[in-house]
């Protein structure tokens, strides 16, 4: 397919070259303030989210649970978690992004607070869940912020920023809530931990008033000319769409109602193969047959780019290793090293310290290598190809006596994962300006899905083995295979043709 053939919003957009004799446009400093108040809410987004993995002990002894168990209730949360990033994706890119972004952090920590009252497994289970719904908003709103805000030069320290609330959420949980689950119990803490999540949206709501407010919105199109206001009438969705998208989520339910003994895993399929179907679906049919109903079009849209597919690669291979680290990582240092609860779970900050400098270090590299004459693209792409080989660092901890390297081993991990990720995200800006909400919130579904199907497994193998190291092993390499589709499936800074259909 011609890029003429898809919708006028969908065709690829060029990416701006930065030069020395010509440099990109300078985001002010209120752009960067906004950015600074983003990262406090990952910040909260992480605290919520992290807590249960640092309470596995109680929680497992209080709900009987062994690890292959506990990796499903941490799949809990991701599971909706990757669901409802599509639709979030969708709805940020049409809703007042600002009362969006305080809706969901008011969501998920009213979420996290209610989970300290749940009676059973079940119920526990049930408000993770609800807390994956809420969640799922923070990243779609996050970069349709800087997408507004800042120019392409300064996108990826953008990202990198509020980014980089993911490591530091990551570093304070532990120091937060290990000490106040050793004195007070799991369930306070879920309750202070929410409540936190109040005063942001405060904050938020209070600052974003006024002119300032309106610099989230992007500007309307002129109106038309009276006479120029004529026009066909708009085609109503086809029928073969409708059968379509109907037989996709008809058949995912059928899998989750005849697997239903398998309890969790079918749940997994069912998304995973309503996620995948939706995409297969959209791609398959005619745009033709995908106009009159904007959810579609969107969707037929983004799925013709090449360069998408090539980011639901990488999307998925760096998702699941930095989960592995976010959730498993307390959990090997008590188990697999020998730690205390107090010990693992304190220390377990100090690798996502590492990661924080990460965040930051690998936008800021890549914004410095381009400002010396490398376009944007190569300039990531390279700073990324440093990134995987830091990662691989962690590839070994399983081989290592002394507890002392393997800190610092997972602290390079870390650190090369988050600075992968605040490149990548740049990446997800510039396929098409007009999705940029539905992007993020699918390639961000999709790796949160893999990274949700991949826990329980790494707690099989725990229990298989007796060890996290053949873990360890299988995520440091695997961000080579998002590199290696990147390097070779982006194509050059003028942009990818959309593939013929």
């Amino acid at each position: 397919m011609a890029p003429t053939d898809l919708p006028a919003d969908a065709v690829l957009e060029e990416t701006p070259t930065v030069t020395p004799t010509a440099p990109g446009p300078k985001a002010d400093g209120w752009a960067w303030g906004v950015c600074w108040l983003m990262f406090a809410s990952t910040v909260l987004n992480y605290m919520d989210r992290q807590t249960v993995s640092l309470i596995r002990e109680p929680i497992s002894q209080e709900f009987h649970l062994d690890d292959a168990g506990f990796g499903w209730l941490m799949s809990a949360f991701l599971l909706t978690y990757a669901f409802f990033q599509l639709p979030a994706g969708y709805l940020v890119d049409r809703w007042d992004v600002r009362r969006t972004y305080a809706g969901a952090v008011a969501w998920w920590s009213l979420a996290g607070i209610a989970a300290a009252f749940s009676p059973t497994l079940g119920v526990l289970m049930l408000f993770r869940a609800l807390l994956g719904v809420g969640e799922s908003f923070n990243w779609p709103c996050a970069l349709r912020v800087t997408g507004l805000v800042l120019p392409p030069s300064e996108r990826s320290l953008g990202n990198g920023i509020f980014n980089s609330g993911a490591a530091v959420g990551a570093v304070i949980t532990p120091l937060i809530v290990t000490p106040l689950t050793h004195r007070y119990g799991w369930k306070v803490t879920f309750v202070l931990i929410g409540l936190l999540g109040f005063v942001w949206v405060a904050v938020w709501l209070l600052a974003l008033t006024g002119p300032r407010r309106a610099r989230l919105t992007r500007p309307e199109p002129p109106e038309p000319k009276a006479e120029d206001q004529v026009a066909p009438p708009r085609p109503g969705f086809s029928t073969a769409a409708r059968l379509t998208f109907s037989g996709v989520a008809a058949g995912s339910v059928l899998i989750a109602l005849t697997s239903f003994r398998l309890g969790a895993p079918a749940i997994w399929w069912a998304i995973a193969s309503l996620m995948f179907g939706f995409l297969i679906a959209a791609r398959a049919l005619p745009v033709e047959a995908l106009r009159g109903a904007d959810w579609a079009e969107g969707l037929g849209a983004v799925v013709r780019h090449r360069r998408f597919w090539v980011l639901v690669t990488v999307s998925v291979s760096i998702n699941v290793c930095w989960h592995f680290l976010v959730s498993w990582m307390p959990s090997y240092l008590q188990t697999d090293r020998g730690m205390s609860f107090l010990a693992g779970g304190l220390l377990s900050s100090v690798p996502f310290l590492a990661a924080d400098v990460g965040n930051l270090g690998g936008g800021a590299l890549s914004r410095a290598i381009a400002a010396r004459g490398l376009s944007p693209t190569r300039a990531r792409i390279r700073v990324m190809t440093v990134c995987t080989l830091l990662i691989t660092c962690g590839a070994w901890v399983g081989l290592i006596r002394s507890n002392a390297l393997v800190i610092v081993l997972l602290g390079v991990m870390a650190m090369g994962t988050a600075a992968f990720m605040a490149n990548y995200f740049a990446f997800a800006q510039e396929v098409s300006s007009a999705h940029t909400g539905l992007i993020v919130g699918i390639l961000g579904g999709l790796g949160n899905l893999c990274a949700a199907g991949f826990l329980p497994v790494a707690g099989m193998i725990k229990v298989a083995t007796g060890s996290f190291g053949p873990v360890f092993l299988l995520v440091g390499l695997l961000p080579f295979v998002g590199l290696g589709a990147l390097a070779l499936g982006w194509g050059n800074d003028r942009g990818a043709e959309p593939e013929a259909t």
